[in-house]
């Protein structure tokens, strides 16, 4: 809460919202062993306000048209659109940065496979299921406030947890709960943490307090 709070203080007005990011330093993991790194995807439990994620949903027949009348839901894929993406690595590497998130029917589960598999795998990013009878709008909700932190090859890790129009509480909630993630996914949790820091988009990062006071 008191980095939150120093780092709104600090924080210069600008003509757009800015946004509060979460910074963690790791130590004492060999990240150049693969069976060390990993991809966490965390649902925020406050949210993100105006900066919820961007899904791009791939579906055939009846899930397509619930998802294109789903709120939250930015683009549809069919199964021709997503087929014609095969081979074309430009364009699937376009589409990859575009979206945080792809929700993929189980039918076309295959073809999304082949034609973004690798786009999204370099990128951290993987496709998430739609299960049959499982709620479009209940899924929608739940990743649109989900963020990716990634250990890969270097060992600092980042990502959203707010905006300056939420309260500093429900941005120190979510700031908590991610950094208590990622520790879940370390050898000595904490101990493994060299360092927290939280920033705005244009501000300077402010050091977190660690658990014992470090």
């Amino acid at each position: 809460m008191k980095a939150v709070q120093a780092a709104r203080t600090g924080m210069k007005k600008r003509n757009f919202s800015q946004s509060f990011e979460l910074i963690l330093n790791v130590k004492g993991l060999d990240v150049s062993k693969p069976e060390k790194r990993f991809t966490e995807q965390i649902e925020l439990p406050n949210g993100l306000v105006e900066s919820r994620r961007k899904i791009c949903v791939i579906a055939t027949g009846d899930t397509a048209l619930r998802a294109s009348k789903t709120d939250g839901v930015d683009r549809v894929l069919g199964r021709d659109e997503v087929e014609s993406l095969v081979g074309n690595k430009k364009e699937a590497k376009r589409l990859a940065s575009g979206y945080d998130h792809f929700l993929v029917d189980t039918p076309v589960m295959g073809s999304a496979a082949r034609a973004l598999g690798a786009a999204l795998g370099s990128r951290g990013k993987r496709p998430v299921p739609i299960t049959p009878g499982q709620d479009l709008g209940d899924l929608v909700r739940k990743y649109a406030k989900t963020v990716t932190m990634q250990l890969r090859k270097t060992t600092q890790l980042s990502c959203i947890i707010g905006t300056e129009k939420m309260k500093d509480e429900d941005v120190a909630g979510n700031a908590e709960a991610v950094a208590r993630r990622v520790a879940d996914k370390l050898e000595k949790r904490f101990k493994n943490i060299g360092s927290i820091y939280i920033k705005t988009t244009m501000g300077s990062p402010v050091k977190v307090a660690m658990p014992g006071g470090k």
